[in-house]
């Protein structure tokens, strides 16, 4: 098993660095494990927005496209809480390039 480390900035705006992220785990599953306070009601099936959270610019670009489902979520949340680097944390996947990322969790 591989894994990388990223910086995870909680809601207090707390910086964490050196947070395992695991290759077998989406980044919502590694945020809970790490015991942040993600909820994940669905599941991690990209329909609701208890994960969201913001990806530094570099990872948000590394992180891949955003599918259809993510969108529409996305788009659900207030104007306020959604921003250019906006993801769902259960649609982002593990990959070595994320190496060093900076993930700040979302309001509720």
């Amino acid at each position: 098993m591989s894994s990388i480390e990223i910086t995870v900035i909680d809601r207090e705006g707390v910086a964490t660095p050196g947070i395992e992220w695991d290759d077998d785990e989406s980044l919502m599953e590694c945020l809970v494990r790490n015991k942040y306070p993600i909820l994940a009601s669905c599941g991690g099936n990209a329909s609701c927005s208890t994960c969201h959270s913001y990806l530094d610019p570099e990872s948000y670009e590394q992180a891949g496209e955003i599918d259809e489902d993510e969108e529409d979520v996305l788009d659900s949340l207030m104007d306020d809480e959604r921003e250019p680097t906006s993801r769902l944390t259960c649609q982002v996947v593990w990959d070595e390039d994320l190496a060093g990322a900076e993930v700040k969790i979302g309001p509720f």
